[in-house]
């Protein structure tokens, strides 16, 4: 049974990820596992996508749309996840590099085409108006300290998931102050996510649909609600494809292994 988590690592495409430093390591022990299980839920086969991010209206309707292109790529100590922004002609806007191969996340930011480093926009404002953040796209919370179990629900009336609590780091407390990961145990896979603040509910994100490219699992479609201002935003991945055709034998096995749902 240890092949599901494949079905839901899709909640980490943005997920930059690498070996886990011990300075996060405080929490209870069946919090800590959890995370750490999430953690190590992606395979190491390189990959690129297309995607959208798309604020909507109260219908369900596109207000807005922007195009966005993603790489995920493994390091010697860990994982980087680099996000382009387009223009409406194609041209990169902006581009943010994510680098995880300890305990937090290192941003790098640039602008134009070809880009240009620039210094770091708020992490947690909406990307060119379409209310996705760049602290959402990162998922880089996934290694926050003290994560600790504060109760237990049930999703979409079918996944029995522990709510695991993370803090924030200091500076990044002007954004949330904490997220809390609805954590599917059976599958080892986020399902649901909120942000909060000023202790209530400010964001919350879900998983809705799935991409599959042979055995890898990537997010089809994930929805973000803010409930400061009312929006509703989706992000839609199209094109999935392996970077490199040059796989270890770990990487085949990982690909090929056969998935249970």
């Amino acid at each position: 049974m240890k092949k599901k988590g494949r079905i839901w690592r899709v909640f980490v495409v943005a997920l930059c990820l690498g070996s886990v430093a011990p300075a996060w390591a405080t929490g209870d022990a069946e919090a800590l596992r959890l995370m750490e299980q999430v953690r190590h839920s992606l395979p190491d086969v390189p990959l690129s996508l297309d995607a959208s991010l798309r604020l909507l209206d109260s219908s369900g309707r596109p207000l807005k749309t922007v195009s966005a292109e993603a790489q995920l790529t493994r390091t010697d100590d860990g994982r980087v996840a680099r996000y382009r922004i387009l223009d409406a002609f194609g041209s990169v806007r902006d581009e943010m590099s994510i680098t995880l191969g300890g305990a937090q996340a290192d941003f790098s930011y640039a602008t134009g085409d070809p880009p240009e480093s620039a210094p770091l926009p708020d992490l947690f404002a909406s990307i060119a108006g379409t209310g996705v953040s760049w602290m959402e796209l990162s998922f880089s919370f996934f290694w926050w300290e003290h994560p600790r179990i504060i109760g237990s629900e049930k999703v979409a009336n079918r996944w029995e998931c522990q709510i695991i609590a993370l803090d924030c780091p200091p500076e990044y407390e002007s954004g949330w102050s904490e997220v809390r990961l609805w954590v599917a145990p059976a599958y080892g896979a986020v399902v649901r996510g909120e942000a909060w603040r000023d202790g209530r509910a400010i964001k919350r994100f879900e998983v809705l649909a799935v991409r599959k490219l042979r055995q890898v699992y990537m997010i089809g479609d994930m929805e973000i609600r803010d409930f400061e201002n009312g929006t509703r935003s989706r992000l839609k991945v199209g094109r999935l494809e392996m970077i490199s055709p040059d796989y270890t034998p770990e990487q085949l096995q990982e690909l090929y292994a056969p998935v249970v749902w």
